[in-house]
């Protein structure tokens, strides 16, 4: 556990002893331990104090007051994360509704909502959708908004992503430009959203096979996290699969196979060796022992990996359920 996330949780116990466990106030001080832990892809506990958050939001403020939409959406965030698409949708859809009726159409947390909505709707593949919601937002965003924000950035960031997921690469590449752009002037060419964005045009430039253009994009984005978030931080482990399946992909089975056993020890010590990342490398690398026929060690691991999924699937019916 970090230093931060122990200082937040001591001050949360010393909060809800002096607010008590349902006041409003209580509820920030969840929602600011569960921020922290969603950043940090420790989704499955931030869900319950999301949950918790918004309940006591629900029970002690008026049914459209802010704040409850905002800890809808916050929610909602968390079950996108984890894929619990069924479980997020009706969470932003009231949450969109709530900010167009109390701050109106042009507001920017509607643009938010709207964003958040069509995030989903991208991840269940309804893209038309998406786009119109995008789109609408980036609008809202740039009359209200300087046209080089960082809010307009991350608008231009997920159209960027919607027309990746859809094949449209040559549609997808100026948006990834222009938020690098962005990003490299509001705030420095080794921060790590920069990163985020250098592995955006690298996947896009793996996916068109342009290997020489991908390989120093991923290389770059690994070097801004080891230096920025240290070189066990989750990101760099990220960046370490990415780097490791480009190379698969080209036939640096040494350089790859190296790469995967890093991100996936990584992984392990920081999120738990049965997180979802952990199960995606571990597929990865059980392909690449298949193409150097080492069928035993592949299949362990093709194993281990079902174990993996097979236990959030029944983490996730449990967590439905709940909320049912």
């Amino acid at each position: 556990m970090t230093s931060k996330n122990q200082t937040i949780k001591e001050l949360l116990r010393e909060k809800e002893q002096s607010l008590g466990g349902e006041d409003p106030r209580f509820a920030d001080y969840l929602t600011d331990l569960a921020l922290v832990l969603y950043h940090e892809s420790r989704f499955e506990e931030a869900v319950p104090l999301f949950e918790r958050a918004l309940r006591i939001r629900q029970t002690c403020l008026a049914v459209n007051h802010p704040t409850v939409g905002e800890a809808l959406n916050n929610l909602g965030m968390v079950y996108l994360a984890t894929g619990n698409f069924a479980l997020a949708e009706p969470l932003f859809s009231r949450a969109l509704a709530l900010q167009e009726s109390v701050m109106g159409r042009e507001h920017l947390s509607t643009a938010a909502g709207m964003n958040n909505l069509a995030e989903l709707y991208r991840g269940m593949g309804r893209f038309e959708q998406a786009e119109s919601l995008y789109k609408k937002a980036l609008l809202i965003r740039e009359r209200q908004l300087d046209p080089q924000s960082l809010d307009v950035a991350e608008i231009l960031n997920n159209l960027g992503a919607l027309f990746f997921d859809r094949g449209m690469l040559v549609e997808s590449e100026p948006y990834f430009r222009r938020v690098l752009t962005i990003q490299e002037k509001q705030l420095g060419a080794d921060h790590p959203a920069v990163a985020t964005s250098l592995t955006n045009l690298a996947a896009l430039f793996a996916d068109r096979d342009q290997f020489k253009m991908a390989e120093p994009l991923h290389l770059r984005a690994l070097a801004i996290r080891e230096k920025a978030l240290s070189t066990e931080h989750p990101k760099v482990a990220e960046s370490l699969n990415n780097l490791g399946w480009l190379y698969h992909q080209h036939g640096s089975y040494a350089r790859a196979e190296s790469l995967y056993a890093r991100a996936i020890e990584i992984w392990e010590s920081t999120l738990g060796p049965d997180h979802a990342n952990v199960a995606a490398c571990l597929e990865n690398y059980a392909s690449l022992l298949h193409k150097l026929n080492r069928e035993i060690d592949a299949v362990a691991l093709e194993q281990r990996v079902y174990v993996i999924r097979k236990g959030r699937s029944s983490e996730a019916l449990d967590q439905r359920r709940r909320s049912s």
